[in-house]
């Protein structure tokens, strides 16, 4: 199967997908953390008697028939690693492409801990991929249980590679900064550090700011504004611990179901768009030691913001965090 192909039925999927797509989108926005019942604080005991929901792979709930396809294609084609394997650990992985990664170095034999904002989607990522070492939970739009998050990750023991995945993209300005900024910086900071970690970036870092005041205050942040910040947060951290290999990654815009709130056509490859991940995180084709670089489909992307190899405005950012969070990276 080629990524770029989609059987009849997502192109039937895509078409009613383009009146209702959005709405639909729209519909399962999730509330804020700070005033919804459905987010349970963290002392709050996870119900983990959750059954997952609908059919394997969630087509049409968390995840495109493309995506669901491609697990498919994972499942029956990919062959055991022919190295040594590493214990990964993926945020943001019961959809999309954190999901295809996951169920990918999960396939070739690697130990693999996925990332779920709940309970619910904890039990639909089990179901969806059994041979998981495990599953975390915490939902990175609430900053307590971002650190309860952290806890839950060195409890495990130390990771070889940490794909920092997660991200939203239709929320409040701060709860974009919480989820798609503050938090990659907390768990950077407080779980032991692996030999590598990966960052997913976007095109969309090259109309980012860095917004300094914004995350002293805790105020708003835009979606552009928060994939740069998930970019300077590799640069710099590549910068701060050499002896670990940090990039960012840029998947491109795939066809998973972030992808539909701006519509249901997405020009960019989906294999493509989580292999990257992959390749970094074996670690044993040509290049794939690269550090400290913005990658776009196994390859240094040039088209940039000017920011992100800037060593003081990194140091800004950094400390911005550590002003706002009382947690300093070292």
């Amino acid at each position: 199967m080629h990524t770029n192909e989609f059987t009849r039925r997502s192109l039937i999927l895509s078409g009613a997908m383009l009146g209702v797509g959005l709405l639909s989108s729209c519909s399962r926005t999730e509330p804020s953390p700070l005033n919804s019942p459905s987010v349970p604080k963290p002392s709050e005991p996870a119900d983990l008697h959750a059954r997952p929901q609908g059919d394997l792979y969630g087509i049409d709930m968390y995840n495109t028939q493309a995506v669901a396809d491609e697990l498919v294609y994972i499942d029956g084609n990919v062959r055991p690693f022919d190295g040594e394997a590493k214990r990964v650990l993926i945020t943001g992985s019961t959809a999309g492409a954190g999901q295809l990664a996951a169920a990918y170095l999960s396939k070739r034999g690697h130990a693999v801990v996925a990332h779920a904002r709940n309970a619910q989607r904890a039990a639909d990522v089990r179901r969806d991929l059994p041979a998981l070492e495990g599953v975390v939970i915490g939902d990175l739009r609430n900053l307590d249980q971002t650190r309860a998050l952290a806890e839950q990750i060195n409890a495990l023991g130390k990771f070889d590679v940490i794909i920092h995945n997660a991200a939203e993209y239709r929320l409040s300005g701060p709860e974009l900064l919480n989820s798609n900024s503050l938090s990659p910086y907390l768990l950077t900071a407080l779980v032991t550090p692996p030999q590598q970690l990966s960052y997913l970036s976007s095109n969309q870092q090259l109309s980012g700011g860095l917004k300094l005041d914004e995350i002293r205050s805790g105020g708003g942040i835009s979606y552009p504004d928060s994939k740069l910040h998930m970019a300077m947060i590799a640069t710099a951290v590549a910068r701060l611990r050499p002896d670990s290999q940090v990039n960012a990654v840029n998947p491109g815009w795939i066809p998973t179901w972030m992808a539909l709130q701006d519509g249901p056509y997405s020009r960019d490859d989906l294999r493509a768009g989580y292999m990257t991940q992959v390749w970094l995180a074996e670690g044993v084709e040509p290049g794939s030691d690269v550090t400290g670089q913005y990658l776009f489909h196994q390859e240094i992307e040039t088209r940039i913001n000017d920011l992100l190899h800037d060593e003081n405005a990194q140091d800004q950012l950094l400390a911005a965090y550590a002003e706002q969070t009382g947690v300093i990276l070292n």
